[in-house]
């Protein structure tokens, strides 16, 4: 029910976002990232080739993706909401897992020029991993809860000399950000903690 509600809760500021003259802005990022405890392992059978191939599930690695919305508060500082989801799902002739996230983030970012703004925030993350065919008895197969993490990101914005951070203007950036989280399922405990290289666009 609160995944639901964050849902609803960036999808009307999305809306927002396209309002004449608002201080909303939509947004939506993608990246690549790395880190994490590795939650399950092995090796699988892979479908076509028949080649036996080695799988490893880390919270914190794969590609992320991000949507939501950008308020701004003042000409230099800025609120961010967004939910995400990233996947990682090793295939097998005899069987699957499927590892999700869902991360609730949000943040707050100072511009420090028109190009490039630091921003900080908090996260929370709903994940699950699922199972098919010999996979579906792993001990690792359940929900997972995630302690309330912490996010650090940069953004070089492209464009800043016709599109500053109080036009309406499409732009697109790069991004780099350190997420610092931790998963518990049963009596285990795995780190999250992992960096992330990226683009995001906002209009």
């Amino acid at each position: 029910m609160n995944k639901v509600l964050a849902g609803l809760v960036v999808c009307g500021a999305c809306t927002l976002a396209h309002a004449e003259g608002s201080n909303w802005r939509f947004f939506a990022a993608a990246g690549m990232s790395n880190g994490g405890d590795t939650i399950a392992s092995g090796t699988i059978t892979t479908v076509g080739s028949g080649s036996v191939v080695p799988f490893e599930i880390k919270p914190g690695t794969g590609t992320q993706f991000r949507v939501g919305a950008d308020y701004r508060l003042s000409e230099g500082l800025r609120l961010q909401g967004s939910i995400g989801r990233a996947v990682s799902d090793p295939m097998g002739m005899d069987g699957s897992l499927e590892f999700t996230t869902t991360p609730v983030e949000l943040m707050g970012f100072v511009n420090l020029t028109d190009a490039l703004r630091l921003g900080a925030g908090l996260r929370k993350t709903a994940a699950e991993m699922t199972g098919s065919g010999k996979a579906a008895g792993m001990p690792q197969i359940g929900s997972y809860s995630s302690t309330l993490g912490t996010v650090l990101e940069a953004q070089y914005l492209f464009s800043a000399s016709d599109a500053k951070t109080s036009s309406a203007k499409p732009q697109l950036g790069l991004s780099v950000r350190w997420v610092n989280e931790s998963f518990s399922h049963d009596a285990d405990t795995f780190s999250g903690r992992h960096y992330e290289v990226g683009v995001a666009f906002y209009y």
